[in-house]
């Protein structure tokens, strides 16, 4: 009984509430006018019963269009993800499949990070055997415009998709790589766009143990299109941990 309650908790997206409240309020209308019509109406009875169904559903409607407005209101990118990745000197990027298809997330990183000095890959056996990561590191570097010495450039390339530990050790490594050549912690950037959940959550681990930040690509949503709404992509953070970029950086909240 608890499931099948569950199930018709909504009706199409409307509450089941609404639905039965304007199903009553039609009904009782009904009836009303029909009293009216046959000359058999003489109480307001069954008019003030018409009037507060109608109030409710009334109520019960504004109350779910401010839910259902909220839902397709285009929701804000407040993580100041796209404007730090501006001044982030480091870049740890999860390389998925499709990582170097045209338009993807490793063009727009490129096109935002504009003081990017150094560049970690953490990719799978199965990318590199469809040539991903020589794809970014060639064509597409090109393409943008950037330049990154490859002394500066770092691939952890043995990572199994499913295996969690894996990124999370390979993502501390870039970290530490980083770390060593002088970069603060504001200034390096996990990028989990891509990859498998499990190399996300394996990235999130490490990031959060060294206090990086972890940005993704987000959009607003089109609700009734479900899809992006173009133009509306941009970096966003997963949790800010620091007010600004730069070794003069504070952590939030201190």
């Amino acid at each position: 009984m608890r499931v099948a309650m569950a199930r018709i908790r909504r009706v199409a997206g409307i509450p089941s509430g609404l639905v039965g409240a304007a199903a009553l309020t039609f009904y009782l209308l009904v009836n009303a006018v029909t009293a009216w019509s046959q000359d058999e109406f003489g109480e307001i009875g069954i008019w003030s019963t018409v009037l507060v169904a109608v109030l409710v559903t009334f109520a019960l409607f504004v109350r779910w269009q401010r839910q259902f407005a909220a839902t397709l209101r285009p929701a804000r990118l407040d993580q100041p993800g796209t404007a730090k990745l501006a001044a982030r000197r480091g870049a740890i990027v999860l390389v998925g499949l499709d990582s170097a298809d045209p338009g993807t997330t490793f063009t727009r990183l490129l096109a935002a990070a504009d003081h990017l000095e150094y560049l970690a890959l953490i990719s799978t056996p199965q990318a590199e055997v469809r040539g991903v990561v020589p794809a970014l590191l060639g064509p597409l570097m090109t393409v943008s415009g950037r330049t990154i010495a490859p002394s500066c450039t770092h691939v952890w390339d043995r990572n199994e998709a499913e295996a969690m530990g894996d990124v999370e050790s390979s993502v501390t490594e870039a970290i530490e790589w980083m770390a060593r050549h002088g970069l603060h912690p504001s200034e390096i950037v996990v990028d989990v766009t891509k990859g498998r959940r499990s190399m996300a959550f394996g990235a999130l681990v490490a990031a959060d143990r060294a206090e990086v930040e972890v940005q993704y690509l987000a959009a607003e949503w089109h609700h009734l299109d479900n899809r992006p709404r173009p133009g509306t992509e941009g970096f966003s953070v997963v949790a800010e941990r620091w007010t600004g970029v730069g070794q003069d950086s504070v952590r939030v909240g201190v």
